[in-house]
């Protein structure tokens, strides 16, 4: 599995993934990937994630290890 390093991403692309991902849960509150799930795969940090999403790091380290556990068991 390779490293990912989002610390060198543009603050500029961080903002668009931010609306992106407002504008994704306001059009589908339950989405079918959770936007954590998407951002974590593009490589962002759970601190990065969760300062887009304005949410915990805490929750969404615990969100992204569920959802992971839970397709390893598919």
């Amino acid at each position: 599995m390779a490293t990912r390093d989002a610390s060198n991403l543009d603050p500029a692309l961080l903002g668009i993934l931010a609306l992106l991902a407002a504008d994704r849960s306001e059009r589908d509150p339950e989405p079918s990937i959770a936007t954590e799930l998407v951002l974590d795969a593009a490589g962002l940090s759970h601190q990065q994630i969760a300062s887009i999403l304005g949410k915990k790091p805490d929750a969404i380290r615990m969100k992204i290890s569920r959802a992971k556990s839970k397709e390893q068991k598919k």
